[in-house]
């Protein structure tokens, strides 16, 4: 018995779908043939660092390294010509004010205050000598005067009693003169006796002042020669930290030269080194973040240097916090300074050389990620790690973000 089979044909529907997606691939294949054959460069994907443009808040800082400093340094000087006796502190050390941190020693200078205390100490006894002698012939002196004035009184009263006598006849006239005689010269004793205890006055104390001149003279240099050996003991000036100490045991010192550098521990300040094309973004007033290490605290500028050193610019922080207990002097510190916060705007990893506030070109990739060509771009601020996008791509797009010297000289380039 025979089967009939019935074959099925094809509708034209179908042969018309089937070549339209030919048609497509064979399309998509020649676009890619067409897009590779304009590449003279092909690199991998993996040798490339490719980031996302991205959209939303964007905290716009730059950093610079540093150390710490004392805000203000005290430098201790040796009061005259000394020889270094003992040093009783090493740098590194805390000593509180007054504490003795270096002995000197000057014999020359201890044997002149010596003498100068026993030389004071005649003087004192002398003046005290002269001073009694001068107060006994004062008082001498009155007693003079207390006698005329006792013998004035003895004569006025004679001389009243022979003036009443004389008149009976009762006292010859020649007695009546010799008791006026008798009073006058004892009026005169008397006078001679206040002049002379007045001159005698004026001159003991003009002698008091000369002695009470040549004891001050002597005293002011006995008090100059002992503060100059009390300032022998090299003492801390305030609470501070020891910075250095650059004499030696036996070293001989002169006048004015260094002996120890203090400063206070807890007044410290950032010096961060700024590079030199990010320091126009830097301003007095912005805060800062300093990194110890093991630590963050918040600062903000006090200070920008006028100079560039080596390409770079300091910049003094002024910590709004209390420091941790690990600052120190010459610790070394990182700073991020805050230069903006940006909301809504794009922004992508920063490219490598790419500089802020720029007309740029970055190396954006197409949608299939097969193929990166030069894109000019406008860049706004930017931070270490990132820069804000003004103009020229947009959220989502992919860019090549990697050192560009590959491919900088070609328009595009293929990736694998």
């Amino acid at each position: 018995m025979d089967i009939a089979i019935s074959a099925k044909k094809t509708t034209p529907m179908h042969k018309y779908i089937l070549a339209c997606v030919a048609i497509v691939i064979m399309l998509f294949a020649a676009y890619q043939l067409w897009q590779f054959g304009r590449a003279e460069l092909t690199l991998k994907a993996d040798s490339l660092v490719i980031s996302q443009v991205q959209r939303g808040d964007f905290t716009v800082t730059v950093r610079g390294n540093g150390v710490l400093v004392p805000e203000k340094v005290q430098w201790l000087s040796a009061s005259g010509d000394a020889k270094v006796e003992a040093l009783l502190y090493k740098p590194g050390q805390q000593v509180r004010q007054g504490d003795e941190i270096v002995r000197l020693t000057n014999p020359r200078l201890e044997q002149e205050l010596g003498e100068a205390k026993w030389e004071l100490s005649a003087l004192e006894a002398e003046h005290k000598a002269s001073d009694l002698a001068e107060q006994a012939a004062i008082a001498k002196q009155r007693s003079d005067i207390l006698n005329a004035q006792m013998a004035l009184a003895g004569a006025e009263h004679e001389y009243q009693a022979h003036q009443e006598l004389i008149a009976t006849g009762a006292v010859s006239k020649l007695d009546f003169q010799r008791a006026k005689i008798a009073l006058e010269q004892a009026q005169q004793a008397l006078r001679s006796a206040k002049v002379q205890m007045t001159e005698s006055t004026k001159s003991w104390q003009a002698q008091q002042h000369a002695r009470f001149a040549r004891l001050n003279q002597l005293k002011n240099r006995v008090s100059r020669i002992q503060t100059q050996v009390n300032e022998l003991t090299v003492r801390a000036s305030i609470d501070s930290i020891i910075l250095a100490l650059p004499v030696e045991v036996g070293q001989h010192v002169s006048m004015g030269s260094n002996i120890a550098k203090l400063a206070n521990q807890n007044a410290l300040i950032a010096e961060l080194q700024i590079p030199e094309i990010q320091i126009q973004q830097i301003a007095v007033g912005q805060k800062v973040t300093i990194d110890t290490q093991n630590n963050q605290v918040l600062g903000h500028i006090t200070r920008i240097d006028p100079e560039v050193v080596q390409g770079n610019v300091q910049v003094d922080v002024a910590f709004t916090q209390p420091l941790p207990s690990d600052a120190r002097p010459a610790l070394s510190v990182n700073g991020e300074i805050v230069i903006a916060q940006l909301s809504d705007t794009l922004y992508v990893s920063r490219p490598l050389f790419s500089q802020s506030q720029t007309q740029s070109s970055i190396y954006k990739l197409s949608s299939d990620g097969l193929m990166a060509e030069r894109t000019a771009v406008q860049l706004g601020l930017g931070s270490v790690s990132y820069v804000q996008i003004i103009q020229g791509l947009q959220e989502g797009d992919q860019v090549v973000t990697s050192d560009p010297s590959r491919f900088e000289s070609y328009t595009q380039f293929r990736i694998n």
